[in-house]
């Protein structure tokens, strides 16, 4: 596989300093919506804004169980529709956030929220997710612009997922837009539309786009805590992936550092971690941006307690160490028909190494992960075919 050129990766990148300039709009001042100032090239996504939250409405929050609603503003997060930009704005009390690296979804613009009840704190941790009160909402929501070139014209919002955290744990609700654009409704099935837009090379991207259903979010959102409990629970606002800058209240700051100084997150340490951009070479070396990508994209699943992990043994955590779990010189748990090589990793050769192939392809049965794509992550792919590639070569067997 040839690199990448550097015509669309600018490409990529201007649009990125351009779009929207966010799904987020800032409610305080126009002039406080700029790009912040750490924030890279993603890769699979154009980074909206942190906006900064309103002061006129609150959010309408609890601490015990909820009645989920069947329409997106029922919840109270923000203070309409879209506007002619696409861009929606937060309600006080409904914080915008972004990560240092992210999932990829088939380029979608993301954009995310997280609420906490008044009166109630996030417990930080070092390693998994932000340990969140009850009452909690996080939402992503995903949009696609008709021409990527032109990121503010045409800007059609999907789907907004919702993560609520009930007193008996987490539980998932998908929101599908309307063609008006004027409200989402509850769609627990889950809905496969067609998607058509044109890429920052100039080139037009047709697929089916799939809104999972509640089951369906269980497959990346699925945990077994250490008793073995079967759980459902977020995947990326994890410490490392939220210690960046971004714009709130107005101010270009660090997310943590002011989840900590509002009240909202407690026992935050003076130096936690902080996870690179995988696009960003400035963020790290090759081997942390390519372990950060597979921690983001894969290691949900292929962790010590998930499904795919356990049956596989295949761990792409960040911090796996042992090189074997890791899929160096390991035969794969399921080849998923042929792929080109017999081990997860043979070092030196992205072409002969399983783990590539499958983040390369779009084939069915094949491709990983399984669900929440449709198009390849071209950029995604190289990296790690980069990464590969830069291992001292060596005999598996």
């Amino acid at each position: 596989m040839g690199s990448l050129s550097s015509r669309p990766r600018r490409a990529l990148a201007a649009l990125a300093a351009a779009v929207l300039p966010g799904l987020l709009l800032d409610c305080s001042s126009a002039s406080e919506s700029a790009a912040p100032a750490d924030g890279g090239d993603a890769g699979d996504e154009l980074a909206p804004v942190i906006a900064d939250s309103g002061t006129e409405m609150e959010a309408d929050v609890v601490t015990g169980p909820r009645e989920i609603p069947t329409s997106l503003s029922g919840f109270g997060l923000f203070t309409g529709g879209p506007d002619a930009k696409g861009r929606l704005t937060p309600v006080a009390g409904t914080i915008p956030y972004e990560l240092t690296s992210v999932l990829f979804s088939d380029y979608a613009l993301k954009a995310r929220t997280l609420t906490i009840p008044p009166g109630s704190k996030a417990t930080y941790r070092p390693e998994g997710v932000l340990d969140f009160p009850v009452g909690t909402i996080l939402s992503k929501t995903f949009a696609f612009p008709a021409d990527s070139r032109q990121p503010e014209v045409g800007v059609r919002l999907i789907e907004t997922r919702i993560l609520v955290h009930q007193p008996s744990g987490w539980e998932a609700y998908p929101y599908l837009w309307n063609d008006e654009q004027t409200e989402a409704t509850l769609v627990p099935g889950g809905r496969v539309l067609p998607v058509s837009f044109v890429d920052p090379k100039g080139d037009a991207r047709s697929f089916d786009y799939l809104v999972p259903s509640r089951n369906q979010c269980q497959q990346c959102h699925h945990l077994v805590d250490e008793n073995g409990a079967q759980l459902l629970g977020p995947i990326g606002p994890k410490a490392r992936y939220l210690n960046r800058n971004n714009v709130i209240a107005g101010t270009d700051q660090n997310q943590l550092t002011y989840l900590a100084n509002a009240g909202l997150l407690d026992g935050l340490p003076g130096s936690p971690p902080r996870a690179p951009d995988a696009f960003d070479p400035a963020s790290g070396d090759l081997e942390s941006r390519a372990r950060a990508y597979l921690d983001i994209n894969c290691a949900h699943c292929h962790n010590t307690h998930g499904t795919a992990g356990i049956t596989s043994r295949l761990f792409l955590q960040h911090d796996t160490t042992d090189r074997f779990s890791l899929g160096v010189c390991k035969r794969p748990g399921s080849a998923g028909g042929s792929l080109g090589g017999e081990f997860d990793i043979l070092p030196g050769d992205h072409a002969r190494s399983i783990l590539w192939h499958r983040i390369d392809t779009t084939e069915s049965g094949k491709m990983m992960p399984q669900i929440g794509r449709a198009l390849a992550h071209v950029e995604g792919s190289q990296l790690i075919a980069d990464w590969i590639d830069a291992m001292p070569a060596e005999t598996c067997q």
